[in-house]
């Protein structure tokens, strides 16, 4: 019996410590999450983004709002001026699916 019990206190440690790993993951890729959506909420309100998905979706827009863990993207068909047009199309995206967000003239 006592083998057994030393066998069954081992087996329970380490699925613990792997509980433990699993939850740090999640509260990494969480952490890194809040820092992308507080980078994207330091873009101003009229300035042209480009943005690109996981599945190789882009759209050039203004960033309408961030939120917990979603992104509101209003699509503009030219650079100047657009902080006054009307927006074509408004998509929000899961901040999770989006790869690459660029403010750069060589977009």
């Amino acid at each position: 019996m006592d083998e057994f019990d030393a066998i069954t206190a081992d087996l329970r440690a380490q699925e613990r410590g792997e509980q433990v790993e699993h939850a740090r993951q999640i509260l990494a890729a969480a952490d890194a999450i809040r820092d992308f959506s507080a980078a994207l909420r330091r873009i101003g309100p009229a300035e042209v983004v480009l943005v690109a998905t996981t599945d190789g979706w882009c759209t050039r827009g203004r960033i309408v709002r961030v939120g917990a863990d979603w992104l509101r993207v209003a699509e503009v068909r030219d650079e100047t001026g657009t902080a006054r047009v009307a927006p074509g199309r408004v998509h929000e995206l899961r901040l999770e699916a989006v790869v690459r967000v660029s403010r750069g003239r060589d977009r």
